[in-house]
């Protein structure tokens, strides 16, 4: 093929490029995912701790195929673009159609890496030195889904010791099935090393996707705390509506006792947290809330600027969770304190 001839080849194929139409578009049935490969979790970035999300373009060919990926934004930069554009080009779907003829369309997706545990009703034995909790039968039999997050240390031998739970929706058995698991663990040899890690209960036939994220109100750091230089954590029992909606909160234990009190409570009655599932649809719950408090994150006199997303030290074995077109925002760990506070919590 001469240049020429391979110029005038290009010219005409650059207006089909301009015909990509939206997959949303009302004339079009839109194309359905088949086949979504999970992207590999960078190792370097999984060693930080670090979670994040990446938003791509996509072209769904004739065949199901996908052509065109371009990465739009990705939160953090630089760590996750690579893996979610390698992944996105392996996806397969059915064609979009219009008028019962199969098209080529543009879509856009979120993919995002999260450092979660999901516990399946299935069960399963883990890898040895990490047990699946094993999903409460009342709770399978009533098609409640929750989450629990544990807290422990890691001894010089790798036995986990002082675990306990900071966050579960709704309380009780999902509680007891994650520390249950907890005390079979072992890990990594340490010394006096504090982790955390979220367990998702989910059924196998969930019809969740995107969950609201948990919000956390705002409240005035005590200046005493300040002053004075102290860290603390309130842990609260919550009353929850069907969106997660705070109508009530009682205080189950402070350090110290009272100096975090009134903050606590402030903070926990103006948030939102993610709900408890039944059946798929949120259901009111009980919640336990554990607040952390640090005076170097505070708007406090000679501290530091806050950090509203530190990457945490240690997190847990990461998984690349489920993806889907839908708008995604990432739940906040840290809330965002009254004005001439600036608190982060957890």
């Amino acid at each position: 093929m001469t240049r020429v001839a391979f110029a005038a080849c290009l010219l005409l194929a650059a207006p089909a490029a301009a015909e990509w139409i939206p997959c949303e578009r009302k004339d079009i049935t839109p194309p359905v995912a088949i086949h979504r490969e999970t992207p590999n979790y960078p190792i370097s970035v999984r060693a930080i701790g670090i979670e994040g999300s990446v938003n791509v373009a996509l072209t769904v060919l004739r065949d199901g195929s996908v052509g065109w990926v371009r990465v739009i934004r990705a939160e953090p930069r630089g760590y996750f673009e690579q893996a979610a554009a390698e992944s996105v080009r392996n996806w397969r779907f059915t064609p979009a159609r219009q008028n019962g003829v199969a098209v080529e369309c543009r879509m856009k997706t979120r993919v995002r890496f999260a450092l979660v545990n999901t516990v399946a009703a299935s069960g399963g034995s883990g890898d040895g030195a990490q047990p699946v909790p094993v999903y409460p039968p009342a709770l399978l039999q009533q098609r409640i889904e929750g989450y629990t997050e544990v807290e422990f240390d890691l001894a010089p031998d790798g036995s986990v010791k002082n675990a306990h739970v900071i966050r579960a929706m709704p309380r009780g058995e999902f509680e007891r099935a994650a520390l249950a698991a907890m005390h079979g663990w072992h890990g990594t040899a340490a010394l006096g090393r504090r982790e955390t890690r979220r367990f998702e209960f989910r059924l196998p036939d969930s019809s969740l996707g995107e969950l609201p994220p948990t919000t956390l109100g705002s409240a005035p750091f005590p200046m005493a705390a300040c002053e004075r230089r102290v860290t603390g954590r309130v842990a609260l029992e919550l009353e929850t509506d069907a969106a997660g909606k705070v109508l009530a909160a009682r205080i189950l234990s402070a350090e110290p006792a009272g100096l975090f009190d009134d903050t606590a409570l402030a903070v926990a009655r103006a948030s939102r947290l993610t709900p408890a599932y039944r059946n798929g649809q949120p259901i009111a719950a009980i919640a336990l809330l554990t607040l952390f408090f640090d005076p170097e994150k505070a708007t406090c006199p000679n501290s530091r600027s806050p950090d509203r997303n530190p990457p945490p030290s240690y997190r847990p074995e990461p998984r690349v969770t489920r993806h889907d077109e839908a708008t995604f925002i990432r739940a906040d760990r840290w809330a965002s304190l009254s004005r001439g506070a600036n608190q982060p919590v957890r």
